[in-house]
Parts: C-alpha cells; sequence; structure tokens
C-alpha cells in the first residue's frame, strides 16, 4: 500500500524543524519537499536535513 504524502505525518521532521543546520551552520531547517518527498531543508544552503520516503 503506498501512502499520499498528505497521509504521513512526521514526528521527526516536526522535531527537526527550527533547528540549526548541521552543514552549513548558519541556516534554519525548515518544513519543504526535496524531490516530490516531505523534507526539512536548510533556508541557506537548501541541503535536506532529513526527508521522508
Amino acid at each position: 500500500m503506498q501512502l499520499t504524502d498528505d497521509a504521513v505525518g512526521s514526528p521527526v521532521l516536526e522535531a527537526l524543524e527550527g533547528n540549526t543546520c548541521t552543514f552549513c551552520e548558519e541556516g534554519i531547517l525548515l518544513q519543504d519537499s526535496y524531490k516530490g518527498k516531505q523534507a526539512v531543508i536548510c533556508d541557506n544552503c537548501h541541503v535536506p536535513g532529513a526527508q521522508v520516503w
């Protein structure tokens, strides 16, 4: 069974949102999509901190 993005909630992404980026240490992780999947992405360097498949 495949779930749609709307049906999937992610406590991991919620917990990471607002944290400092570990790649550039200047940005903040914000929930967004990355390559069509839910993710937290740095607002500075745009690297995903975590992604849900």
